[in-house]
């Protein structure tokens, strides 16, 4: 499914909790920068991006809640670019609800993660040719679900 900016949207991931949100800037954008907050689930992210030709950076604020711990992630976005996210998702208080675990996230040169515990049903967002430039879910006191937007390879 196409989305806004030249985007193709994959996922969700995850239960229905929270409120949506969404960072998609566009093909034009790259993301340099992750917080994830995370225990023993994913209890926040947030993301920077950068248009190369102009410099410009944009935040996309912090989706999620405020406990855990902080971890930064930054990517050298002219040699590395994020390729891949993968997880796990789980009944966290037992009502039904899956929320996400725990995240990896995965670039053309390495992987950072997993954070959060590992434990539950497992996702991979299965891709090639293609960088991730958007993230999209749902979150409330935790991140209830993520999904990417992708910038296809034009190859």
């Amino acid at each position: 499914m196409y989305g806004h900016l030249g985007t193709i949207k994959l996922g969700s991931w995850g239960g229905p909790g929270g409120f949506a949100w969404d960072f998609n800037l566009g093909t034009d954008f790259a993301i340099i920068e992750i917080v994830i907050n995370h225990g023993d689930v994913v209890d926040s992210v947030s993301f920077k991006s950068i248009n190369h030709a102009t410099g410009r950076i944009v935040s996309s604020g912090t989706h999620g809640g405020t406990g855990g711990v902080s971890d930064k992630i930054s990517i050298n976005g002219s040699e590395e670019h994020l390729t891949l996210i993968s997880g796990t998702v789980f009944d966290y208080f037992g009502t039904g609800n899956l929320i996400v675990q725990s995240l990896t996230f995965h670039t053309n040169k390495t992987s950072y993660g997993p954070y959060g515990l590992t434990n539950g049903s497992t996702f991979e967002i299965p891709m090639e040719n293609g960088e991730i430039v958007g993230f999209f879910g749902r979150a409330g006191a935790f991140i209830d679900s993520i999904g990417i937007h992708v910038k296809p390879s034009a190859n």
